[in-house]
């Protein structure tokens, strides 16, 4: 297997973790009603190039540091055959963006596949994940993965 491959399919697994890991029902009496977990300032406004969800609280660990703070999917953009055409612009978006407002890109939390990838930035003690999924529709245990795919586009800011 592909070392691109293995890395692209173990970060999937981990945020899929870490997604249940949030989501999970905990058990005993229910908490009151938390507000919505606010995005960073510096995201608005949210890329244009697709429809997004209501942000939600995430927490994950990356090696031994615990990070916590919100997230916010797009709904996936369906049956493209080009996934980049999707993912690449978003990217630039936030790239340009977060860069013109001091924040600056933090190579150890970086990650990129097959399937997905992420960019990390850094402004002080505050982080910001721009991440992108792709599902592929045929997927084959002898030869690389085939779009049609799904591309679901993603943001985390928190500490």
């Amino acid at each position: 297997m592909d070392g691109r491959i293995f890395w692209g399919i173990l970060f999937i697994i981990l945020v899929v973790i870490g997604v249940w890991y949030v989501r999970r029902p905990s058990g005993g009496t229910p908490a009151a009603k938390t507000p919505s977990p606010q995005l960073s300032a510096d995201l608005y406004p949210l890329y244009g190039g697709v429809t997004w969800q209501s942000p939600e609280p995430e927490g994950f660990v990356i090696g031994t540091t615990s990070y916590s703070g919100a997230s916010i999917a797009s709904n996936p953009v369906t049956n493209t055959m080009n996934p980049s055409e999707v993912f690449t612009p978003f990217e630039s978006y936030y790239d340009a963006k977060l860069k013109g407002a001091g924040w600056a890109v933090d190579n150890a939390l970086a990650a990129g596949g097959p399937v997905g990838g992420q960019t990390a930035y850094q402004k002080g003690s505050d982080l910001i994940l721009v991440r992108f999924g792709i599902l592929y529709h045929v997927v084959s245990s002898s030869s690389p993965s085939e779009c049609p795919c799904d591309v679901t586009l993603s943001l985390f800011s928190g500490k």
